[in-house]
């Protein structure tokens, strides 16, 4: 038996890096906001810091940008310690969540503003400007809008612009898309990742949102309680989730308690409730061993009476969620003592079921998540 684990490569040498985190803490009085936290972040890299509320992501960003200075650690940026540098002398862009355009200046002066503040030559500023709005996909003849009269998108872009029209070594995103709704959050990820693909900046950006970064980042940063608990790519980090908590907060998955009965060959046997779940691993467990499984949503099959995998279980439906392409369950499974979610990808027509319908679910051994606790 095994447990399942995070990426194993060596992590990038140092002259890689163009910004390193290292060894970063940050306390407020008895409050530990940021606990110990290294991230070396590539040059070009889309980094992504993700996590719940009050994670410390923010605070980490702040400590970046120069807002917080750390209690205990260093940040570098091209090898040079910054941590007593004040934030306009660091080279870095910065999109907030709410933007902070100056509402009674035009489009270009808001764009242009940061060139002004580094004694840009004047004659240069305007071409700078026009750069900018044609990288962000903005007319140029809306230089002279008030940005008060754009939409949100468009407000969105202008903020991007002024962030990037200098060139900066790094940009940092404090959840900037948070404020838009759905069709335009999806369409501002397309056009961060084209701007990221289109300049190959450093990109630094936290948010609570795991499709955001899922769809964007080239490696994610997850957060909890101040503390990092995995570093990886984005698939690294969904098919092989390095904690419990990585695991239920990226996807849709069940954790059940469970204690080690048993194994057959490669698979051990994990009681839970009044029944016992097979997986698939190669880490030694001792007998009674409690450890934690994992079971995302999207791997478990439903059906009326009969699931061909080697964990089987009658279940009832007690919640549907019809979602267009895929049906959401939320089933009781007595035999585990567990509710569990169940994504349905396509059901197709007469394929669902309703509320109080009797089912099988199943999974394989060799999707079923498993930590010690």
């Amino acid at each position: 038996m095994a447990l399942r684990e995070t990426d194993t490569r060596d992590p990038p040498a140092e002259h890689e890096s163009v910004v390193h985190i290292d060894g970063v803490t940050k306390n407020f009085g008895s409050l530990t906001a940021v606990d110990d936290v290294s991230i070396p972040i590539r040059d070009g890299e889309f980094l992504t810091i993700l996590g719940p509320s009050g994670a410390g992501k923010t605070t980490l960003l702040h400590m970046i940008a120069g807002f917080d200075t750390p209690s205990e650690g260093e940040i570098y940026i091209n090898d040079q310690p910054i941590s007593d540098e004040p934030p306009y002398e660091r080279d870095i862009g910065l999109v907030f969540q709410s933007l902070a355009l100056f509402p009674h200046m035009t489009v270009q002066q808001n764009i242009a503003f940061p060139l002004k503040m580094r004694r840009e030559d004047p004659d240069d500023i305007d071409e700078q400007v026009e750069e900018a709005l044609e990288l962000v996909r903005l007319p140029v003849d809306y230089r002279d809008k008030p940005v008060g009269d754009l939409s949100g998108g468009q407000q969105q872009r202008v903020a991007f612009a002024r962030a990037i029209v200098y060139e900066p070594t790094l940009l940092l995103l404090d959840e900037p898309l948070s404020s838009l709704d759905k069709k335009l959050r999806e369409e501002m990820r397309s056009e961060l990742t084209r701007i990221h693909a289109e300049t190959d900046l450093t990109i630094v950006h936290v948010t609570h949102n795991q499709t955001e970064a899922l769809s964007m980042a080239d490696r994610i940063a997850v957060i909890n309680d101040g503390r990092l608990e995995q570093l990886d790519t984005a698939e690294g980090i969904y098919a092989n989730p390095a904690t419990p908590f990585a695991a239920e907060f990226i996807g849709d998955t069940t954790m059940l308690d469970g204690t080690i009965a048993g194994e057959e060959g490669q698979h051990g046997i994990a009681a839970v409730g009044r029944g016992e779940i097979t997986f698939e691993t190669d880490a030694e467990f001792e007998l009674e061993q409690r450890v934690r499984l994992g079971l995302r949503a999207e791997r478990i099959v439903i059906a009326a009476d009969d699931v061909p995998t080697e964990n089987s279980y009658e279940a009832t439906v007690e919640q549907v969620g019809f979602e267009g392409s895929r049906t959401q369950y939320t089933v009781t499974v007595p035999e585990l003592d567990a509710t569990i979610d169940v994504t349905q990808q396509d059901p197709g027509p007469g394929r669902t079921f309703e509320r109080g319908d009797t089912a099988v679910v199943g999974w394989e051994p060799v999707d079923v998540l498993v930590y010690p606790e």
